[in-house]
């Protein structure tokens, strides 16, 4: 415990004490040691704060568990899209993508192919109601792999990074108010192919795009 030493007798004294415990006179210290500690709270929470901010991503409520996902019925998944698409019309100067992450067994690779829209290089990008669809019918489960999502301008060749995930994710960047054109990529640890990005897409302001990939192809 810190202490000092009493200005009256001599005795050390706790620095958070009102009096000296031997003469009884005042603790004159103890009023500076509660405005440094306040501070290094104030501190504390402040740092914490802009590290949250800097990740800019929020986790999105759902189940995550394969075993429980037999009995859901996806329609928290229906309103996060929803309330993602309702954050991106408030800020058209941003840019927003709600990231879900799919497993599918090997067997089934070929099917999911022909319907999805796109090659993401390292994942298969699926229409959000194929990939609903096949969620509710246990042809496909949220992936509890982690992976990296990232995109990059086409304009300038900068690649926007997020830290690494897990879990139906929203991922923002207040710096895309110059983007057109963009492409995503998901790598994971299966797939860490850096080169590997799928089809351009032309920026629509005030909008949020579901990224329903199947990773790890």
């Amino acid at each position: 415990m810190l202490s000092n030493d009493c200005p009256n007798c001599g005795e050390a004294v706790v620095v958070f004490s009102r009096s000296c415990a031997h003469c009884g006179a005042y603790n004159v210290s103890r009023r500076a040691a509660v405005a440094v500690t306040a501070s290094l709270a104030v501190l504390v929470v402040a740092i914490g704060v802009a590290i949250f901010a800097v990740l800019g991503w929020h986790r999105v409520p759902g189940g995550t568990n394969e075993n429980e996902q037999a009995s859901e019925d996806f329609t928290w998944l229906q309103t996060a899209m929803k309330e993602c698409d309702e954050v991106a019309a408030k800020a058209p100067e941003s840019l927003y993508f709600l990231v879900v992450p799919l497993a599918s067994a090997p067997e089934d690779d070929a099917g999911w192919r022909t319907v999805s829209l796109n090659d993401l290089g390292n994942a298969l990008l699926l229409k959000a109601d194929v990939a609903i669809e096949g969620l509710t019918q246990g042809n496909l489960v949220l992936s509890s792999e982690q992976y990296r999502f990232n995109i990059r301008d086409e304009g300038t060749n900068t690649v926007f990074k997020w830290s690494p995930s897990t879990g139906v994710k929203r991922f923002s960047s207040n710096e895309a108010k110059s983007i057109e054109n963009f492409k995503v990529q998901m790598l994971t640890d299966s797939r860490t192919n850096e080169t590997a990005w799928g089809a351009a897409f032309v920026r629509q302001k005030g909008t949020c795009y579901w990224v329903n990939a199947i990773v790890g192809h």
